[in-house]
């Protein structure tokens, strides 16, 4: 299991050296990016799409887990804009997408359109998704290193 360096995510997103959808593999928790984020100033959201296999059910998971069932049914961008805080309720945002594995392995063109949906939604500099785990492949991302 890979496990982030203390510190590093947080003077990574502090110093604004990520944006957009990154790869990292790390196996993150929602503690670690709360605290993390939290030292760097930002808000996070954790996104844990684990059974997946399709654009609806990741939009209706999040929805969710956003606890918003108003945006249960609603469009991939719709969810993404919310993710970010286009709404202006955050300036800074650092989302750690988890279980991801599923939808790539049964349906990669739906999730590619959900990383390019939240690489658009979040396109100011001071939002980052990070795709993390240490496991699997997710192909057309950019991945970061550690250190």
């Amino acid at each position: 299991m890979v496990a982030p360096s203390p510190g590093l995510l947080a003077a990574m997103l502090k110093a604004q050296r990520l944006s957009g959808v990154l790869r990292w593999k790390v196996n993150f928790t929602e503690a670690v990016i709360a605290t993390e984020a939290g030292l760097a100033g930002w808000d996070f959201i954790w996104i844990d799409s684990s059974g997946a296999v399709s654009e609806r059910d990741f939009i209706d998971l999040v929805a969710q887990q956003l606890l918003r069932p108003d945006l249960v049914g609603c469009g991939i961008s719709e969810i993404a804009f919310e993710l970010v805080g286009r709404n202006g309720t955050a300036a800074n945002v650092c989302i750690a997408w988890t279980g991801w594995q599923e939808l790539v392995k049964s349906d990669l063109s739906a999730a590619q359109r959900i990383a390019d949906q939240l690489d658009e939604a979040g396109s100011e500099p001071a939002n980052v998704v990070l795709v993390c785990d240490s496991s699997g492949n997710f192909p057309g991302l950019s991945e970061l290193t550690q250190g």
